[in-house]
């Protein structure tokens, strides 16, 4: 059952470069990850496919950044041993040589110029209070020479993650700063190369939790750039002359990605209709600050831009499995090439239909949601604790489905996918409201299938997997609201945390706690009050629990304590330990004994009754 799943998927982290000249991925085996790479200006068919690199990419992170077409280098960011210590790195095409071009702690910050003589990138360093600094270089890639720009350990906006573009002449670079990096209020600075001269570009009136700069490069003193300051991600222009900030696009809906056309003047974005079950495919024509031309096209289920320096989409809905289209945009949209992200056929994958959905929460606030159904016999419900609302394939749902569990995946408050109003709705929270609107979808798939509590589980990673134990721990009487607290049958667990005082402690992301709960000086008692390790004898259920031992986002010790209450207690569970791996899973061979514990543990309790 797992099997064909797993050699149906065998490619992760696409990346097309310019022109559509080669498609790289990670290619995923028994054993190992390699890095491939098609050239598909004479092949569709990814048996035709090259590896590059003998580099196991289940032992480190993979994140592809660009390929430079004349000197052949692919540019990717990566760490050692799963510790999300990342530098940039880049593999020669013809040597197959891999080259660690920067060498810092963590790198956040980076950006080419144009002809990729120059790199600036950061490098961030020493903890405190839950905070980080950042040293920002410019480096020559020809000689390796190295200059320090600039040092934000005495700045009020600091660096953080952040893209960096170049102007036309190379004099100045472009990129995002945080205030305080609290992740409230962005904004956009100017750096001169030569005069190390700093200066800070937007109004504070219209700053936001996420402001970043787009296009190839800065032209003729025309900024264009990315941000959420009305609600939804929206695309803006800054003179750099005058410092007049102008709105170009006024969307509400989900933004799912955009791409700057090699010309920097046309930018192509999808936006989410959720209800209508399709995607706004868009184009933009832009003319500094004056109104864009802008051509929709309406395509049925999922989309989203694919990462990369040519322009193709994906489609991926919980019914089909994800595929890559390249398309002629004019008038009319005409496909000019079609590439399958999968092996085998959409009958042998698909055991579902699915349906948007919402439902009404313990305060009256609608949740929207997507929904999976099996095609067989319903015998029990999932829902996702954090990440839902997005209508994507998953095989993880596929399984589900298989074993006759429906599946809600809920926008639950504090989620991305309805913009900012409803994203603010967890910040100072975390653990609170967004639980309850949890246990609310549960008690819908009751009324909607039947179905008793002990048949419905939680599920979740990261964050989500936090979530799954604070609504499996969530004492009643919290906030006073009358079923608080609800009888879980089961409970699934990636990569979480149970104890909010050590993440901010051992965390390489404390800052999103802090913004997620505030500040941890002087609300200790609220990080305790949030933690389920605090409320471990509110536990009734089996729970599933998996995590990577290299986990530095969620360090293992998060999970520690309540990892030794559980092997205490009388309670069932299911404990694997990922050795060596970081925030995410390994080969298919580990992938493979993952899964069969879970299903083996959801055939031994959710199934049983």
């Amino acid at each position: 059952m797992i099997k064909k799943y797993l050699d149906a998927f065998p490619y992760s982290y696409t990346y097309i470069s310019k022109d559509s000249q080669y498609i790289f991925y990670l290619m995923h085996s028994h054993e190992s990850k390699k890095l491939m790479a098609l050239d598909l200006s004479k092949s569709l068919d990814r048996s035709d496919a090259v590896q590059i690199s003998e580099e196991d990419f289940s032992k480190r992170s993979f994140r592809p950044i660009a390929y430079h077409t004349e000197t052949n280098l692919f540019y990717f960011l990566s760490d050692q041993a799963n510790q999300e210590n990342f530098n940039i790195y880049s593999i020669d095409l013809a040597t197959k040589a891999i080259k660690q071009v920067t060498d810092t702690s963590y790198c956040g910050v980076y950006g080419f110029c144009k002809d990729y003589q120059l790199l600036a990138y950061g490098d961030r360093y020493q903890k405190l209070d839950g905070k980080f600094y950042t040293r920002l270089y410019l480096m020559d890639l020809a000689s390796g020479t190295i200059e320090l720009l600039a040092d934000d350990k005495e700045w009020e906006y600091r660096l953080g993650w952040s893209n960096v573009i170049f102007d036309d002449a190379k004099e100045n670079i472009f990129l995002s700063v945080d205030k305080d990096n609290a992740r409230l209020k962005a904004n956009l600075i100017k750096i001169n190369l030569s005069s190390k001269e700093i200066a800070k570009l937007l109004p504070a009136n219209i700053e936001c939790p996420i402001i970043f700069t787009i296009g190839k490069l800065c032209e003729n003193n025309n900024l264009y750039f990315c941000s959420q300051g009305d609600g939804f991600l929206n695309y803006y222009h800054c003179d750099l002359h005058s410092k007049v900030v102008t709105q170009l696009t006024f969307f509400t809906k989900s933004n799912t990605g955009f791409h700057f056309s090699n010309d920097n003047r046309t930018l192509y974005t999808t936006l989410t209709d959720k209800e209508n079950d399709q995607t706004l495919y868009t184009k933009i024509t832009l003319n500094s600050s004056r109104a864009p031309e802008t051509i929709f096209h309406a395509l049925m289920g999922s989309h989203s831009i694919v990462p990369g320096d040519d322009i193709w989409i994906s489609c991926s809905n919980m019914d089909v499995p994800l595929t890559l289209f390249q398309y002629q945009f004019s008038n009319e949209l005409r496909i000019k090439r079609e590439l399958p992200h999968y092996i085998g056929t959409k009958e042998s994958l698909v055991h579902n239909t699915y349906n948007y959905v919402e439902y009404e929460s313990f305060d009256g606030k609608i949740i929207p949601s997507f929904i999976s159904l099996p095609e067989s016999k319903i015998k029990g419900a999932i829902v996702t604790a954090f990440y839902g609302g997005s209508n994507h394939y998953s095989w993880q749902t596929q399984l589900f489905a298989e074993l006759g569990f429906v599946h809600l995946s809920p926008s639950v408050r504090g989620s991305w996918t309805e913009g900012l109003e409803w994203q603010n709705l967890i910040k100072g929270d975390l653990g609170g409201n967004e639980i309850l609107d949890v246990h609310w979808g549960c008690r819908f798939l009751e009324k909607e299938f039947g179905l008793s509590p002990k048949q419905i589980g939680v599920e979740g990673g990261s964050h989500g997997g936090y979530s799954v134990l604070r609504a499996m721990t969530m004492p009643e009487g919290f906030k006073d609201v009358k079923g608080s607290s609800y009888p879980y049958g089961f409970g699934i667990c990636w990569a979480g945390f149970a104890d909010l005082e050590d993440f901010y402690r051992t965390s390489n992301i404390p800052d999103w706690l802090v913004n997620m709960l505030g500040p941890y000086e002087g609300n200790e008692e609220k990080y305790r009050e949030r933690s389920p390790i605090h409320y471990f004898e509110n536990l009734r259920s089996p729970l599933f629990i998996s995590h990577g031992t290299n986990d530095s986002r969620v360090s293992a010790t998060s999970m520690e304590g309540f990892i030794n209450k559980l092997k205490k207690s009388d309670k069932p569970y299911v404990l694997h330990l990922m050795d060596g791996l970081g925030h995410g899973t390994g080969n298919k061979n580990e992938e493979l004994i993952l899964y069969e514990k879970l299903v083996s543990f959801l055939k031994n309790t959710a199934l049983t009754t």
